[in-house]
């Protein structure tokens, strides 16, 4: 494990007239720039335990390090500034621009205008926002999913080290919430902050962290460990009974399209000539052609008998893209597309919506072979190392 962004010793807290506390004796290291989901049944102290982190919630004993120092009893304020927060209810201020919305604690810091600003713009621009379109807009003119971005960019504000987020994406519709997850594990890769991320979802778990904290009633680790671990070798039948059936489906959030090579459709683009277009479709062995605008996005799919019909525009006919994905999505949100596709096939686009290729069921089916049988490997070299630790005692 690298080194411990943050450090929790047997954190422990009583509310008052309750007979047992809602986080007991609770002890785990964050390791620096690594994603770390709390996930565990409704009412076992997910949300405590994140409060507790930045003091919201006062501990009622243990102790708290953050970079080394304990900061248990530093000063809240201070500490929080040096902590991003994202909320499932986002609390953006509806009075307040999106700009001073995201400068909040900037200007808490007594940063100049100037370096605000051009941090909100910076910041826009990460979460895929337009800065020109969004800065001067209020919340209540944002999408549920745009409100959320910029939530994150918000916590991100003041470049803290470490974010606490709580079920961030759980009051956003699945499709949004699958877009956004992608799009923040995107930026993740290049701000490489440390999270502490709650959800009650298994799924988003293994799809968001690199280590995954199932919790039990009062905070009470079942098992800390990597999702490939969890899902391959849970540590008793509650962490079994949580991850549920379907194991192999669920490794599927543990593989991204970019690691797989992709199939490759036939492409023409919407100026070329029919012939040409059919010709394309003919030396191929699909059913159907892929039609890229000027600037390689993917527009249709077109058969050939919608290439043999002169009297329409190629803009008009044949089947819209419709299942696409990013190269950092996973391959379950693949194989969640290619269900939604007519032609057996989800399109791979960059950010910027080009085409780089595609992912059918050949591609789930390899993928999913080769993780059973990684799973197989680490299983039986878990218990080859169980049994010689045996031999020795």
């Amino acid at each position: 494990m690298t080194e411990a962004m943050i450090r929790l010793e047997q954190l422990t807290k009583r509310f008052p007239g309750q007979s047992e506390p809602a986080v007991e004796e609770l002890s785990m290291e964050i390791p620096e720039g690594e994603i770390v989901v709390l996930v565990g049944p409704s009412g076992c102290g997910k949300t405590t335990t994140m409060k507790l982190i930045n003091r919201i919630i006062e501990p009622s004993s243990g102790r708290i390090f953050l970079e080394g120092e304990d900061v248990t009893a530093a000063d809240p304020d201070q500490l929080r500034r040096r902590i991003g927060y994202v909320i499932q209810q986002i609390g953006l201020f509806p009075h307040r621009t999106i700009h001073d919305n995201i400068a909040t604690v900037p200007k808490l810091l007594g940063w100049s205008d100037d370096k605000i600003r051009a941090r909100v713009d910076e910041l826009l621009e990460t979460v895929g926002l337009d800065p020109s379109r969004y800065r001067d807009r209020y919340p209540k003119e944002l999408s549920g999913g745009q409100r959320q971005r910029v939530g994150v960019a918000r916590a991100l504000s003041a470049d803290p080290p470490v974010m606490l987020m709580d079920e961030p994406f759980g009051a956003i519709d699945p499709i949004t919430r699958d877009r956004l997850q992608n799009e923040f594990l995107r930026v993740q890769e290049d701000i490489r902050k440390t999270i502490v991320f709650v959800t009650h979802d298994i799924d988003e778990a293994i799809k968001m962290g690199d280590r995954i904290a199932i919790l039990g009633e009062r905070s009470v680790i079942a098992q800390y460990d990597r999702p490939e671990v969890i899902l391959s070798q849970p540590a008793d039948g509650f962490v079994e009974d949580f991850i549920g059936s379907g194991a192999s489906l669920k490794r599927l959030n543990l593989a991204r399209v970019r690691d797989y090579e992709l199939g490759d459709w036939p492409t023409g683009r919407v100026d070329e000539e029919r012939p040409t277009l059919l010709a394309k479709l003919r030396a191929s062995d699909k059913g159907a052609i892929l039609i890229l605008d000027a600037e390689g996005r993917p527009q249709r799919w077109l058969r050939p008998r919608d290439l043999q019909r002169p009297d329409a525009s190629l803009s008009d006919i044949g089947l819209v893209v419709e299942a696409k994905v990013e190269p950092q999505a996973t391959l379950a949100d693949a194989l969640n597309e290619l269900v939604r596709s007519r032609v057996g096939s989800a399109v791979v686009v960059d950010k910027s919506g080009v085409y780089a290729g595609t992912v059918d069921m050949d591609v789930i089916m390899t993928a999913a072979e080769a993780m059973r049988k990684a799973a197989r490997a680490d299983a039986r070299a878990s218990m080859d190392a169980e049994s010689s630790a045996g031999q020795v005692r």
